[in-house]
């Protein structure tokens, strides 16, 4: 199909609709565009560059509702208003009264417009894939997206917000009353923005061109902040009982205790990207992302690139490796092509690896430990650094959290003078230093477990540990927590 057409109204009522929403330029007036979602849904757009050169997008109505006629007369009157008037929005007087925009045509808009600086925003797994905010949004007000935004009042929007239930019950829960508080924080704003409300969209040219007459999400009753079960901010570190049993577990090729049936632990590589993830104090995503061709093996150096942060700008980040990570890298088959472009921890089929749920369950029951997550491990590797006495601006740079020198009152500027020094003074990077120190206690807290079993198991109970101090019963509560 030609996406550029002169429109008639026998062609529009034969549409089909698609998997995904197409459009189809009307070459008889400049900028107008015919949409046509999945559900069927058609109606007419104009898209064009304003004085200032930034290009607007004016919804001017549903079809039939609009007719082809009309389309074409709202449209060529905006252009006159935004073009050659100056307008900062257009004139035309049916423009407001005859616009319908759903609240799924609604998330259509925003998703790109949002996704410029909101990391949740953006597809996670290419084109065709959806975003996390948008999933929320969709999932749990299901029952209104092909609704007019403008005709879904407060109560409709309170209903589905306080009776939703989880399609999937999960470790026995009927609630879903944090997914629910996420959709209600990810679909706020995007009222605002419709309705130019509040100090963010509330300035001219911040919201929507055409502003939508929609209700205020603020005044629907959360139902997180009344759960019992939701506690806030996540702060699960693991105690030393657990890493001992866990940490000998995360290896290569899995192990026989937490093998998977369907897989054969060569091609297993989720437990040792997780120790590989508590060795760096890396995020999730950046472990499962992770190539060889971003390690620089001459300097033991990871080169990660386009780290986001809160803002969801991209930036790169240069982590130098302990021994112990660099010891996992170089055991495992691919560091055979240093240079290649494939996964370092990849799926049974080479891909990206991304069944994390299934690989914590694996190492949960063989160390016969629950509730904890993969992020919990680099909160653990922070608090044992913490604990080492090591400066918060060096855990804070291992970490990389944005401006790490913020605590401290130095500039953010102040990483470059530091590296410049450590080259000239030939000193260590203190990350190294900690990174070593950190692999250091995992093995001092697994090595005594391992050797009082070794002592059992020849008849003795006293016998000191072989390799390392042990563990006091009154240390054990000062190592975390």
């Amino acid at each position: 199909m030609k996406t550029t057409q002169t429109l008639t109204d026998k062609q529009i009522q034969n549409l089909k609709p698609g998997e995904t929403r197409y459009q189809i330029t009307d070459s008889k007036t400049a900028g107008l565009k015919l949409r046509v979602s999945p559900s069927g849904h058609k109606s007419f757009a104009l898209m064009l560059r304003n004085n200032a050169g930034k290009n607007e997008t004016h919804t001017i109505g549903a079809y039939p509702e609009v007719s082809l006629k009309q389309a074409r007369q709202i449209a060529a009157q905006t252009r006159l208003d935004i073009k050659v008037n100056g307008a900062n929005k257009p004139t035309a007087p049916s423009l407001l009264r005859q616009e319908k925009t759903t609240l799924r045509e609604l998330l259509d808009e925003i998703q790109p417009e949002f996704a410029k600086s909101k990391k949740s925003w953006r597809p996670r797994g290419g084109p065709r894939s959806s975003a996390y905010a948008r999933n929320a949004i969709e999932c749990v007000f299901a029952k209104l997206l092909d609704n007019p935004v403008e005709a879904i009042n407060v109560e409709q929007f309170g209903l589905v917000a306080n009776t939703y239930k989880p399609a999937r019950a999960i470790n026995g829960k009927t609630t879903a009353n944090a997914q629910v508080s996420r959709a209600m924080s990810y679909l706020s704003p995007v009222l605002d923005w419709a309705a130019n409300r509040g100090k963010k969209f509330g300035k001219i040219g911040a919201g929507r061109s055409i502003r939508l007459e929609v209700v205020d999400l603020r005044r629907i009753h959360d139902p997180a902040t009344t759960d019992p079960t939701i506690k806030g901010k996540r702060e699960r570190v693991l105690s030393v009982q657990e890493i001992a049993a866990i940490y000998p577990l995360l290896k290569y090729p899995a192990p026989e205790e937490i093998r998977r049936r369907n897989i054969l632990p060569e091609n297993d590589f989720g437990p040792i990207a997780m120790r590989f993830m508590l060795l760096t104090l890396a995020r999730r995503e950046e472990v499962s992302t992770a190539r060889w061709c971003d390690f620089d093996f001459a300097n033991g150096v990871w080169v990660k690139p386009d780290v986001k942060d809160t803002t969801g700008q991209g930036r790169s980040q240069r982590l130098p490796l302990s021994r112990a990570a660099l010891d996992v890298l170089q055991a495992l088959p691919g560091f055979s092509a240093p240079l290649s472009n494939a996964f370092v921890f990849p799926n049974r089929d080479g891909g990206k690896i991304d069944n994390w749920n299934r690989i914590a369950e694996q190492v949960h029951r063989g160390s016969n430990t629950t509730n904890w997550t993969r992020h919990d491990l680099r909160r653990t590797g922070a608090t044992l650094l913490e604990e080492l006495q090591v400066p918060v601006q060096t855990i804070e740079a291992i970490l990389d959290h944005t401006n790490r020198f913020a605590n401290a009152g130095v500039s953010g500027s102040a990483g470059h003078y530091m590296i410049a020094t450590r080259i000239l003074n030939g000193t260590e990077d203190p990350k190294v230093a900690a990174l070593n120190k950190l692999s250091a206690i995992l093995d001092e807290i697994v090595l005594p477990s391992q050797t009082i079993i070794s002592d059992q198991d020849n008849g003795r109970t006293d016998a000191p540990p072989k390799g390392g101090a042990s563990v006091r019963p009154q240390d054990e509560k000062n190592i975390l927590l």
